[in-house]
């Protein structure tokens, strides 16, 4: 139900060329291109109470409460991409094995950083968590380019609880879902564990009539 990693085929040798598109080449290619990304949200801990660290963005095409994240790059997997983004927009070194995906998201947004900045882009995105080690969230400075000034350590409105996330109205529907991704994978993975370690058929049972609420709701 919730795979460790991203399947990522490679067919052939291929090799990246690593080709740089000045801005008008790049908006026309966003013109008729659907580019990949990945996103991630960061969480304190894997409980079930956990917190999600945010950043408030100042780019288009979301300049609001987002994910950490932006394009993948050719021949990266999801894992190495957002371990790339990671490093550039938080300066935190993370091997791409910590990273765990949530899901897939697809998005039409009506505007974009690069002129016309009218045109819009379309996007593929990736969703994936990453679980801060202690000591990590004293480390994170974001990227004054991409991001309103921001502080982490000490600066707790940052963080959100995902019963916050899904419950106002004030964040972007992606990230509600990806919320409500994380409580479905929350329950997913108690359920495995009481299977795993013979807990009754009784708690078993209710642990998957609660998976099952969880995949049929949107709060």
């Amino acid at each position: 139900m919730f795979n460790a990693t991203h399947p990522h085929f490679v067919t052939g040798n291929f090799t990246p060329q690593n080709v740089f598109l000045g801005d008008q080449e790049y908006g026309l290619a966003l013109d008729c291109l659907v580019k990949a990304c990945t996103d991630l949200l960061i969480l304190d801990s894997d409980d079930s109470d956990c917190k999600v660290l945010l950043g408030k963005r100042i780019v288009e095409p979301q300049p609001d409460w987002w994910y950490v994240g932006g394009r993948m790059k050719p021949g990266e997997n999801p894992e190495q991409s957002i371990a790339r983004l990671v490093k550039r927009e938080l300066h935190l070194l993370v091997e791409p094995s910590r990273f765990r995906p949530l899901g897939t998201h697809s998005y039409a947004w009506a505007r974009r950083q690069q002129a016309p900045m009218d045109n819009g882009t379309c996007d593929i995105s990736v969703v994936l968590t990453l679980v801060l080690l202690p000591g990590e969230a004293d480390r994170i400075h974001m990227d004054v380019k991409e991001y309103a000034e921001f502080r982490c350590a000490g600066f707790v409105s940052k963080w959100f609880s995902i019963s916050e996330i899904i419950a106002s109205e004030s964040f972007h529907p992606a990230l509600q879902a990806s919320a409500r991704d994380i409580r479905r994978r929350q329950c997913w993975q108690k359920l495995v564990g009481e299977v795993q370690s013979g807990c009754s058929a009784v708690s078993i049972a209710e642990t998957a009539k609660q998976l099952v609420a969880l995949r049929n709701s949107s709060n």
